[in-house]
């Protein structure tokens, strides 16, 4: 049996959401990159040890796979794209003057980020499947140059294609949606 539970996030919510974010990355901007995947990791690793329902679990997921982006040297994101996901995952660096967030706070903050970054994670998910397909082709005899070629094509594409489809939906959000992601930078 399944039971479906939504909430809406009202005015109160979101800026709360809004100011542990800009909390986060002020700390973050002190702090040099690695650090920041650092405390991430750390969020992502409490959060897949905790017992957790699947929808904060599934949130996780999606932390992780951030992660898997941000340190995966084939995706060759922009320095603009990079720094995107970068302050996404500042969200994850709690201050010391800040109350930790709970698991279910973090997953709620998982969720925010990753409808912004939702194109960047299809565009990610599908580059790793065609890489996954083509390496089974390690095995043809396609010269390995074509294979690297073909991977190139493959995510400067995937990278344009999250291109359009970000600034479209962008250009649709409503105005405290664009607020909240344009004070995270993202």
């Amino acid at each position: 049996m399944t039971l479906r539970v939504s909430f809406d996030l009202g005015d109160a919510d979101l800026q709360h959401f809004e100011a542990l974010a800009l909390q986060t990355q002020a700390l973050a901007r002190q702090h040099p990159e690695d650090a920041i995947i650092a405390a991430a990791r750390a969020v992502f690793e409490k959060g897949a040890q905790a017992r957790a329902a699947h929808f904060v679990r599934e949130r996780y997921a999606r932390l992780g796979l951030m992660l898997e982006m941000v340190a995966d040297p084939a995706w060759l994101m922009s320095v603009d794209d990079r720094q995107r996901l970068i302050n996404a995952l500042a969200c994850f660096s709690t201050p010391t003057d800040v109350e930790p967030l709970s698991v279910l706070d973090h997953a709620i903050m998982i969720e925010l980020v990753s409808r912004d970054l939702q194109h960047d994670l299809d565009a990610y998910r599908d580059f790793c499947k065609f890489r996954e397909s083509r390496s089974m082709l390690k095995r043809s005899a396609a010269p390995s140059a074509d294979r690297e070629r073909w991977l190139e094509q493959k995510r400067e594409s995937l990278q344009a294609r999250m291109h359009k489809r970000r600034k479209r939906d962008l250009d649709a959000a409503p105005g405290a949606v664009k607020k909240l992601f344009s004070l995270l930078g993202l």
